[in-house]
């Protein structure tokens, strides 16, 4: 059976990466800096170092894993991946670059679920908790946030990249039913999609403080869309194969008309376990 979340991500990107983001398009071109961009700002908000003991929610195809071990130089990762094919190209790609031990502290398996989360972290307690780019793909965004609060050591910190509905956005509007109607062919959970306020909230109950939410939008949704426009006028489209590429068409458009009608918001979100 064809996963939802594979390699097809490869055909974006340069020979020898593998990033897998909507990139962070503030002063970058191409898709493969855009997406260590991002990765980039999110660990600097989490305030990566070299103590960090960083659990990765989500770590794709790996490059944000080894992005942590050689740019933050964090002290070790751990991580949970729901996609069988990138988890088992991320473990051989930090064996390839000499983190064999990183290679064997990632597991597959369900974010909401607490064994992976055991299985994960071993006897550590992470320091960060980051999510790049999927947490609104998780079953329930809110088990997620509880499962961090868990693990996580005294005043560790969460951080994430994800979509938020606008202040401007109306749930009874005509526009809100188009978007339900998009997020369950994404694979997103509705209840993953909240007002800002609402996030903040659910942050605050979930038993954190400190909680900073930063709209970055301009940098990431029209960026990504022009990216993928510019990707089928080069003639590069047939990498990703017809099913890779209509599902990026599709998204790329869908994000373009939610930003411009003011429905949907890709933030930058940090906050610290409360005592």
């Amino acid at each position: 059976m064809a996963e939802f979340h594979d390699l097809a991500e490869l055909a974006l990107n340069r020979e020898g990466q593998s990033w897998g983001n909507l990139g962070y398009w503030k002063s970058e071109t191409e898709y493969s800096d855009a997406c260590r961009a991002l990765a980039i700002l999110l660990g600097e908000q989490a305030g990566l170092d070299r103590q960090s003991v960083l659990f990765d929610a989500g770590f794709g195809c790996g490059d944000q894993l080894l992005l942590w071990l050689d740019h933050f130089r964090v002290a070790r990762v751990r991580g949970v991946n729901l996609s069988y094919s990138q988890t088992a190209y991320a473990r051989t790609k930090l064996v390839e670059a000499g983190f064999e031990d990183s290679a064997t502290a990632i597991v597959q398996g369900d974010i909401n679920d607490p064994g992976i989360w055991r299985a994960a972290t071993g006897t550590d307690r992470p320091s960060h908790v980051l999510a790049l780019d999927c947490a609104y793909h998780f079953p329930s965004r809110l088990e997620f946030i509880a499962q961090a609060r868990r693990h996580l050591a005294p005043a560790g910190r969460i951080a994430l990249t994800d979509f938020m509905l606008s202040d401007h956005h109306r749930t009874g509007s005509v526009t809100h039913w188009l978007l339900r109607w998009m997020l369950k062919r994404s694979h997103i959970a509705e209840a993953n999609i909240v007002h800002p306020s609402r996030y903040l909230d659910q942050l605050r109950q979930a038993g954190f403080d400190e909680v900073r939410i930063v709209d970055i939008s301009k940098h990431v949704i029209p960026g990504f869309a022009h990216f993928i426009r510019t990707f089928r006028v080069a003639g590069k489209a047939g990498w990703a194969g017809w099913a890779g590429w209509l599902k990026y068409a599709v998204t790329s458009r869908f994000l373009q008309w939610a930003y411009r009608r003011s429905i949907l918001r890709y933030c930058l979100v940090s906050a610290t376990k409360a005592r």
